[in-house]
């Protein structure tokens, strides 16, 4: 990905659709995901899905290993936790009820002046950052 501006920082849920359920994704927000060379993916959301994968909530047919070698796609860069964006965490809005995981995430998308690719309305609505926002709606069998 050398040379490849990112653009777009991909939130924790929007990352594990678009690899394992791309159909509940709209269509604008897909083409955003594939049409742009680069996107980041913040460290801290392989942690977020190694817990929901220890909790039993991702519903892998492999293993985490496996499922991370695909994942993590060319196109996709893993950005690390800086200490710019860990003292962004603190910047957040008192009202800000994400987790640590959606504060680093926003943070990180703050920090590195990326627009954040996000399901949640707390982080739009919370303004701290620019997001494409995409309502999510789980697939149906």
């Amino acid at each position: 990905m050398e040379g490849a501006q990112v653009k777009y920082l991909l939130d924790t849920a929007t990352w594990l659709n678009h690899a394992m359920l791309p159909g509940v994704i709209p269509p604008s927000i897909r083409r955003l995901i594939d049409e742009d060379e680069a996107k980041g993916l913040c460290s801290v959301s392989l942690l977020e899905a190694a817990i929901l994968h220890r909790l039993g909530r991702l519903g892998l047919q492999g293993s985490l290993d496996e499922f991370f070698r695909q994942a993590i796609t060319q196109d996709v860069e893993v950005l690390e936790l800086t200490p710019a964006v860990a003292a962004a965490t603190n910047a957040l809005p008192r009202d800000f009820r994400g987790d640590p995981f959606d504060r680093t995430i926003a943070a990180t998308a703050k920090v590195l002046r990326l627009t954040l690719i996000t399901p949640d309305k707390r982080i739009r609505d919370s303004g701290f950052c620019p997001t494409e926002y995409y309502p999510f709606k789980p697939s149906t069998p």
